[in-house]
């Protein structure tokens, strides 16, 4: 059993007046972990939590851990010190060293794609989820199980993600149904990000890192 873990940085708006100029990207990712290897980096996670936090519930979010004045968890406000700051991130890169996972992901220059169609550009969520999704089913086993988790947002997001896998079972996209069926992969789980799951915290650390490097931007 593998699970595979979406996160996403950027919106996939292309309107001109709506796309950030500091960050004109659109990047969807995903983590491919076992099941076993989920429980392990999870018992790794509320390790460290408790080691730098002391509270094994906060849960990692990029947004809050670089703009720690405006955390919402009070907890991650003592990274505003350098010290703990560096010590905090030393001890997270060895956890993930610690862990066994794949990354894929699908990354759009919004710019760009918008100039390639200037008319009904196809929804860079539908092309990048499709392509991650693809990457998903060729790491599976023959007869894999494989199940699909996505962090909430709100209801006209997560609608948009639930289009996007359903244009892929009604074979728009670059996985069968049958592959599907092969891998007993149903309907993705679409959750609220918690300290439960290790492999959505991971997958939002890496995305917003992966964009940073896309960008041309200081690890």
């Amino acid at each position: 059993m593998k699970y595979f873990f979406v996160d996403e940085s950027g919106d996939h708006n292309l309107l001109p007046g709506k796309v950030d100029p500091t960050f004109p990207l659109f990047v969807l990712t995903g983590i491919i972990i076992e099941k076993r290897e989920h429980q392990k980096a999870y018992k790794l996670m509320v390790k460290l939590k408790k080691k730098i936090f002391n509270n094994e519930k906060v849960v990692l979010h990029s947004l809050e851990l670089t703009r720690t004045n405006k955390a919402k968890q009070e907890e991650f406000r003592i990274l505003a010190n350098k010290d703990i700051r560096a010590n905090f991130y030393f001890e997270l890169n060895e956890l993930l060293k610690a862990c066994n996972f794949s990354i894929t992901l699908f990354a759009i220059n919004k710019p760009w794609y918008a100039k390639q169609f200037p008319i009904s550009p196809p929804d860079p969520y539908f092309l990048s989820f499709s392509s991650i999704l693809d990457y998903f089913e060729q790491q599976l086993g023959k007869r894999e199980q494989g199940e699909i988790f996505a962090e909430q947002r709100n209801k006209i997001l997560d609608k948009q993600f639930l289009l996007a896998w359903e244009s892929s079972i009604a074979r728009i996209g670059l996985v069968t149904k049958a592959q599907l069926d092969r891998h007993k992969l149903a309907k993705p789980n679409i959750v609220k990000k918690s300290c439960d799951l290790a492999g959505l915290e991971i997958a939002d650390l890496i995305s917003y890192r992966l964009s940073r490097h896309i960008m041309g931007k200081a690890p």
